[in-house]
């Protein structure tokens, strides 16, 4: 009796994860999210103003600041997926699945960059030694838009980190 081992030529013991690009690109996010946050930061400060009837209403502010906010996301996720995708190793597997790991690669990085952003965020807070048990309606509803726009930046950064991925890969595999 003969038995024939069959061995799947497109499955490794390796992982297919490019660490090294995923980082890359994760740095690449947080770094580009750090700087155009101190811009918006510096635009933000200077349309406001102490004294009532000059500067930028409050809903602007909220409003403008949110949507920089989403902004910021999207474009500091699209170049850290874009570069995850682009220098992430080809490995000749023909069909969706070369897409799959380069958007994956590309989200990766967004996990990657907001994790990075997350642990600088927290360093620089200062957190209060005692607690309240109030909250005034003012700092809820402020609190609620952070957590919306926070959210909404999020969400529109994860999708455009894993749509640039897939056009990072699809570039690479151009060459």
């Amino acid at each position: 009796m003969t038995t024939l081992a069959v061995t799947d030529v497109t499955q490794s013991e390796h992982s297919t994860v490019s660490w090294g690009a995923v980082i890359a690109g994760g740095i690449a996010a947080a770094a580009l999210s750090l700087f155009l946050l101190a811009l918006g930061v510096g635009l933000g400060l200077s349309s406001i103003s102490p004294w009532s009837g000059q500067g930028v209403s409050a809903t602007t502010f909220r409003i403008g600041a949110g949507v920089y906010l989403v902004c910021v996301a999207m474009l500091s996720s699209t170049v850290g997926g874009y570069l995850a995708g682009r220098l992430r190793i080809r490995d000749h597997i023909p069909g969706p699945e070369t897409m799959f790991r380069d958007a994956a690669h590309g989200f990766m990085a967004w996990v990657i960059g907001v994790g990075l952003m997350s642990l600088v965020l927290l360093w620089g807070m200062h957190v209060e030694t005692h607690t309240t048990t109030t909250m005034t309606d003012e700092a809820r509803k402020a609190a609620s838009y952070v957590s919306f726009w926070s959210f909404l930046a999020l969400l529109f950064g994860a999708v455009a980190a894993t749509l640039a991925g897939m056009l990072g890969g699809e570039l690479r595999d151009e060459v």
